[in-house]
């Protein structure tokens, strides 16, 4: 008996993503799951393609792909509003929260843009019947990423006085995110202490405290604490250096082991990591590995004028010979971060990652000498 045409195209998408369900979040992960949501869209299988794009969204989301995570969820969601299918609206706003995470990462989306998303979000829990709170935090980070410090201060007295709910993140992502507010309005001994404790707690999600490992690591230099920050890098970097997603907290490493004078291993993870920093599709983590560049630069030219980078062909800092004239590359890294800076700049109407281009410097103030193996 022929098995039905049906059947062979929903056992294939079956296999593609189990297969991407077996693998670490990654470019062929996110390529499992393209091809899954291609032949169930062939075969306009409206069901097949929400499932697979749900297992999309998510490898977009932990894998680098924040540009395919906002055009996934955003056909899932028409899908749903559409009420042809009986689509479950839990994991649909759980994923909702990923999507507005991912918005602020692209100088070409609005503001308007995203403020209407936030109201979405807000109106569709509401009538869910969840508490605020999520939303309030998704506002809180909008504004943190935005550069708009003072809404960033409003959303926080609000969270503080809000319940959690079953919509809510989870303790150890809720933790890492107050951690991760003070540490980026500028309280770092507040920030580092409240990381710690998270640390301490043993709590654990998909991603903490293996990032919050690395977003600790440059505000212990700021308090001097760069000696006992050591254990965090020895702990977190083998944790991300090898998900794509983790861009910025590459640069985090970097400019840490650059500022404890551990040189040639900082451009290590320069020369490792700048071919994906190049290839990325997230500016913003793209601005924030920049900037640390810079610091790694920076500190290689005030102690000698010219080394041999391996610095990848398709980056606009390469040139034919691999040697660099330290000054002038830091120089052009600079010059690279501040354009893109500016870009984010204008859509948020601020200047926060401008002003955030003097970090290097003030960084560079706090260098101290860290043995790796120390």
């Amino acid at each position: 008996m022929k098995r039905s045409r049906r059947t062979e195209y929903t056992d294939q998408v079956d296999r593609l993503l189990a297969q991407a369900s077996d693998l670490p979040h990654g470019p062929t992960r996110v390529e499992l799951c393209e091809e899954a949501v291609r032949i169930a869209d062939m075969h306009n299988d409206s069901m097949l393609a929400y499932r697979a794009r749900e297992e999309l969204v998510e490898a977009a989301c932990f894998g680098g792909r924040p540009d395919l995570l906002i055009v996934g969820f955003s056909w899932c969601l028409a899908t749903f509003d559409r009420k042809e299918d009986d689509i479950p609206a839990y994991p649909l706003l759980w994923r909702m929260k990923w999507v507005i995470g991912a918005l602020p990462k692209f100088p070409e989306i609005e503001l308007a843009t995203i403020d209407r998303m936030l109201d979405d979000m807000e109106r569709r829990f509401r009538d869910f019947g969840g508490s605020l709170q999520p939303v309030i935090q998704k506002r809180r980070m909008v504004a943190l990423q935005t550069g708009d410090l003072k809404t960033a201060a409003a959303a926080h007295k609000q969270i503080m006085r809000m319940p959690r709910d079953f919509l809510s993140d989870c303790y150890a992502c809720e933790l890492d995110a107050l951690a991760g507010y003070w540490m980026d309005i500028g309280k770092n001994a507040l920030g580092v202490r409240k990381a710690e404790e998270l640390i301490a707690s043993g709590l654990r999600c998909a991603k903490v405290p293996e990032t919050t490992y690395s977003d600790i690591l440059l505000p212990m230099v700021k308090i001097d604490r760069a000696r006992d920050a050591m254990k965090y890098h020895r702990k977190g970097y083998p944790l991300i250096r090898r998900n794509v997603g983790d861009v910025w907290h590459w640069g985090e490493q970097m400019a840490y082991l650059s500022l404890t004078g551990n040189d040639a291993r900082a451009v290590k993870l320069l020369e490792t990591h700048l071919p994906d920093v190049e290839a990325s599709h997230d500016p913003l983590a793209s601005l924030a590995f920049l900037r640390n560049m810079v610091v790694v630069v920076e500190e290689l030219a005030e102690r000698k004028e010219k080394a041999k980078l391996r610095i990848p062909a398709q980056s606009p800092f390469a040139n034919e010979t691999g040697e660099y004239v330290l000054a002038d590359l830091a120089a052009w890294v600079r010059e690279r971060a501040l354009e893109l800076s500016r870009r984010f700049d204008r859509r948020n109407g601020n200047s926060r990652y401008e002003e955030l281009m003097d970090e290097p410097s003030a960084l560079r103030r706090h260098a101290t000498r860290v043995p790796i193996a120390g």
